[in-house]
């Protein structure tokens, strides 16, 4: 479970950085990070293609569901790429060895979203951590040091770094502890349940993108991409 965990929690912590601090090439997006994270994992399960397969999946949900949710001004909305991180790194480890299951998908999924939003209180922290490196560096700005503002950037990204790492190991080791046992409460009947939840995922998400975009050259677009992640999902 530590590869598990170091992996997943050590990508995210790098990747997130291009949210903000560092490039912003959009790498750090749901549809970029979770076959990237899946991939690696499916090394160490010794299966890239299933592994790559749960990213591509959890990927693509994602990226419909966070669509839509901007950083405007003071806002912080969820953090979007440690909810692909997260559940991408629970799903592939509970279904190492085994055949892919929707309700590890489906539950996978929701904990992320959940996650997601642990993340954005987190971002906020950081700002206000940020924040008081600022005021530290004004007196030596105002002096004309202007070296220290290299060295507080360095400083910041650092502390970007250990942060979002340990929040993401943490919420990886829970999930991956607490969604067997909850799922082991269950009913068999709600596993079947479970199934069908991943398509009614899909057409919300898909939603949640058309209304974001609803413009008639793009309806063309989210008609392709539905179509794909039909054919993926089908798979099961």
């Amino acid at each position: 479970m530590l590869l598990y965990v170091l992996t997943g929690s050590i990508c995210y912590s790098l990747i997130n950085l291009d949210a903000t601090a560092i490039a912003q090439t959009m790498i750090s997006r749901p549809l970029i990070i979770s076959p990237l994270i899946g991939s690696v994992l499916g090394l160490l399960n010794g299966d890239v293609v299933s592994g790559a397969k749960i990213g591509i999946i959890i990927g693509v949900l994602l990226e419909f569901f966070w669509i839509n949710l901007l950083p405007l001004g003071s806002s912080v909305p969820p953090n979007a790429t440690i909810s692909s991180a997260v559940a991408t790194s629970v799903v592939c480890y509970l279904s190492r060895k085994a055949q892919i299951e929707p309700y590890w998908i489906t539950t996978g999924l929701v904990y992320g979203i959940c996650c997601g939003y642990v993340g954005g209180r987190t971002d906020t922290l950081l700002r206000y951590i940020n924040a008081g490196l600022v005021n530290r560096a004004m007196p030596f700005v105002e002096k004309g040091e202007l070296s220290i503002i290299n060295r507080l950037n360095l400083q910041a990204i650092g502390v970007s770094i250990m942060v979002n790492a340990l929040l993401c190991a943490i919420l990886i080791i829970s999930g991956i502890s607490l969604l067997p046992i909850i799922l082991r409460s269950f009913p068999q009947e709600i596993f079947s349940v479970l199934k069908n939840v991943l398509w009614l995922f899909l057409l919300v998400c898909m939603g949640i993108s058309l209304e974001a975009f609803m413009t008639k050259k793009n309806i063309f677009y989210f008609g392709a991409v539905w179509v794909i992640a039909a054919v993926i999902m089908a798979s099961f």
